[in-house]
């Protein structure tokens, strides 16, 4: 039987909004619970086999997600805009992605960061201090200050509520 392990619940608290949580949701690899014959599976108590279902809805809801034709897109466009501005200085190439509400464009965006992270670590395996993406949330009418406040606040930087923008 399989139980919720410390690092489970600190990725529910931490969102990937903060440093600590972005790199939770790179590294995290979700675990199968273990698989049970029917003999097992009715000599569990009731509470045990409560514990046990939950557990592999848990797994389920965690899967990793269907490479759709326009997450792979997505995905490839991302990427290709990496390489080519790998080493400009100025004028590099952008994304913009829009779409109606509930079609994927975070899932998609939250993608390629976790792709573009692990494919930096994977080419600087011994270089646990960079942070090539910063995962910041902001309503649609932000402002450059508000912006500002959310990297901060992902970086763990200190501020008062009446900073500035420097």
């Amino acid at each position: 039987m399989t139980t919720v392990a410390d690092d489970d619940v600190i990725m529910q608290e931490e969102p990937p909004t903060t440093k600590e949580g972005w790199r939770r949701f790179v590294d995290y690899q979700p675990e199968p619970p273990a698989a049970l014959s029917a003999e097992q599976l009715l000599a569990l108590t009731r509470s045990r086999r409560a514990a046990h279902d939950e557990a592999r809805r848990e797994y389920h809801a965690e899967l990793p997600l269907v490479n759709t034709p326009i997450i792979r897109q997505m995905l490839g466009t991302g990427r290709l805009l990496v390489q080519l501005n790998r080493r400009q200085v100025s004028a590099r190439r952008g994304l913009i992605l829009s779409g109606a509400s509930g079609t994927g464009k975070t899932t998609a965006l939250t993608q390629l960061g976790r792709t573009h992270e692990r494919a930096v670590r994977k080419r600087h395996p011994d270089s646990r201090h960079r942070l090539p993406v910063a995962y910041v949330t902001v309503p649609p009418a932000a402002t450059a200050k508000m912006l500002a406040v959310e990297f901060a606040r992902f970086y763990g930087l200190e501020f008062s509520a009446r900073a500035n923008m420097p």
